[in-house]
């Protein structure tokens, strides 16, 4: 337990250091839906749909914050904002999420424990990448395997970021 505690640290610490431009560029990006006319949409691949529950119900959460559930009963707006949560294994669905978000004009903000290129995925130039530098489990086993994988409390703690850095646009707004 002990060592997958001081493992997550080390992969939170490593998001807050290596993505803090990111974070902030993705609090702005997103804020603008809310600040405006629009929603702050969030998407979610299979694996982190519990994640997107949290993050759109979230106390925290900017207000018009809506979890798109369909994506293709919902249309999206060019006045919305999106955060897309992908797990590796499932780029399809992040595949076809970013497609139909770029159709309808929509700005992303994608938060994900692989890099755009491994991804294979090509962004707007005003979308955000936030990588959550997640490979796998953190604890060795007995078996040479490794367990223990952070990859949807990594992709809580990075939307948890993204809320308080937009709290603080909002309050500067104020």
């Amino acid at each position: 337990m002990k060592i997958f505690a001081t493992q997550l640290q080390g992969v939170f610490q490593k998001i807050m250091e290596q993505e803090e431009e990111a974070i902030e560029n993705g609090a702005r990006l997103a804020a603008q839906g809310p600040a405006g006319t629009g929603s702050l949409l969030i998407y979610a691949t299979p694996s982190m749909r519990g994640n997107a529950v949290n993050l759109a119900y979230h106390k925290e959460a900017p207000p018009q914050t809506i979890q798109v559930i369909d994506s293709k009963e919902f249309k999206a707006e060019p006045v919305d904002r999106a955060i897309v949560l992908a797990e590796k294994e499932e780029e399809a669905y992040l595949h076809s999420y970013i497609e139909l978000l770029q159709s309808s004009e929509v700005p992303v903000v994608v938060i994900a424990p692989f890099t755009e290129e491994e991804g294979g995925i090509t962004l707007e130039p005003t979308d955000v990448w936030i990588h959550t530098h997640v490979r796998g489990g953190l604890i060795p086993d007995e078996h040479g395997s490794r367990i223990g994988d952070p990859s949807a409390l990594s992709t809580l703690f990075t939307g948890q970021l993204l809320y308080l850095n937009i709290k603080e646009l909002f309050d500067e707004l104020e």
